[in-house]
C-alpha cells in the first residue's frame, strides 16, 4: 500500500519535508556511481536551504518538549503501560539532548569556501559541469570509496537533527491505530472530528492504481477527495467509492 500523510500544522509539515529529504540523502549517499553522489550533494544543499528558512533546531526541540509534556499527562490513565511510556520519553530526551548540543546545521559546510562555492553553483541549472567547476568533476571522479567516506563525514553533523525529527514524527505516527474507511459515490469523504486538535492524518491506499488523496482539514472536519492520474498525467476525480485506511494522530 502507499502511505500519504497530511500535517495539521506548519511545524509538522516542516518536519515531514526534512525527513523526506534526509531519507533521500541517506539513500543516494551510498550510490555506487559519481552521478548518484552528485544527486546526494544536491539533496544535502536542499536540506541546508530548508534549515535556513527558519530556526529548525528550536522548532524541533519545541515539538519534542511539547510531546514529552503530553506523554507525562498520560501517567494518570489506568491502562497506560508505564514501561513503554518511560522508554518513549527516554528516546525523546536522548535525541533532544543531542540536538541541543549540536552546532547549527550546515555550519561545517559554510566554513569551507570550496563547499560553499559548490552549493551556490547548484542554484544555476547545469553550472556544475566540468566547464564551470572542473575541481568538482575531479573530486567526483577520484577513488569512489574515498569520496563516499568524505561525503559521509559531511552528513554526520546533520544526524542529530535527523534523529530528532525522525523520533518526534515516530511518536506522532504511533499515537493512532488506522481504521478502514470508504468515500462516497460523489468522490468525497468527510469525517467530523468535533474540535479535536490533531497533528497528522495518515491515509493508506492500494498500490499500482495511481489513486491519490487530496486532503483538507480544520478543527471540525477532515475532507478527502480521491483522484487518479492517468498515463497522460490527467487528473480524474474518482466518483466510485474508494476503500482506504486512515489514522488521525494526536499526542
Amino acid at each position: 500500500m502507499i502511505l500519504y500523510e497530511h500535517p495539521f500544522n506548519e511545524r509538522i509539515r516542516y518536519m515531514i519535508r526534512l525527513e523526506y529529504l534526509f531519507q533521500q540523502l541517506l539513500t543516494f549517499s551510498k550510490s555506487p556511481s559519481a552521478e548518484g553522489l552528485h544527486v546526494a550533494f544536491a539533496i544535502l544543499f536542499q536540506i541546508m536551504d530548508v534549515c535556513d528558512r527558519g530556526d529548525c533546531r528550536n522548532w524541533v526541540l519545541q515539538e519534542i518538549e511539547k510531546q514529552k509534556a503530553s506523554l507525562e499527562s498520560y501517567r494518570t490513565f489506568p491502562d497506560i503501560d508505564e514501561q513503554v511510556l518511560n522508554a518513549t520519553i527516554q528516546k525523546l530526551n536522548q535525541v533532544s539532548q543531542q540536538l541541543a548540543s549540536a552546532r547549527k546545521p550546515g555550519s561545517h559546510i559554510r566554513e569551507n569556501e570550496w563547499l560553499l562555492s559548490l552549493k551556490n553553483r547548484f542554484l544555476t541549472p547545469g553550472s556544475t559541469s566540468a566547464m564551470d567547476i572542473p575541481s568538482y568533476t575531479a573530486w567526483l571522479n577520484g577513488n569512489h570509496q574515498d569520496c563516499l567516506h568524505i561525503f559521509h563525514q559531511l552528513i554526520v553533523p546533520f544526524m542529530p537533527l535527523y534523529n530528532a525529527v525522525s523520533q518526534a514524527l515516530s511518536v506522532i505516527r504511533e499515537a493512532a491505530i488506522p481504521h478502514m474507511e470508504s468515500s462516497k459515490t460523489n468522490g468525497f469523504f468527510e469525517k467530523n472530528i468535533g474540535g479535536r486538535i490533531y497533528q497528522m492524518a495518515r491515509i493508506w491506499l492500494s498500490a499500482n492504481q495511481r489513486i491519490y488523496p487530496e486532503i483538507s482539514a480544520n478543527k471540525h472536519v477532515v475532507m478527502i477527495r480521491f483522484f487518479r492520474i492517468n498515463d497522460h498525467f490527467k487528473q480524474i476525480l474518482m466518483t466510485e467509492p474508494i476503500g482506504f485506511k486512515m489514522a488521525l494522530c494526536q499526542i
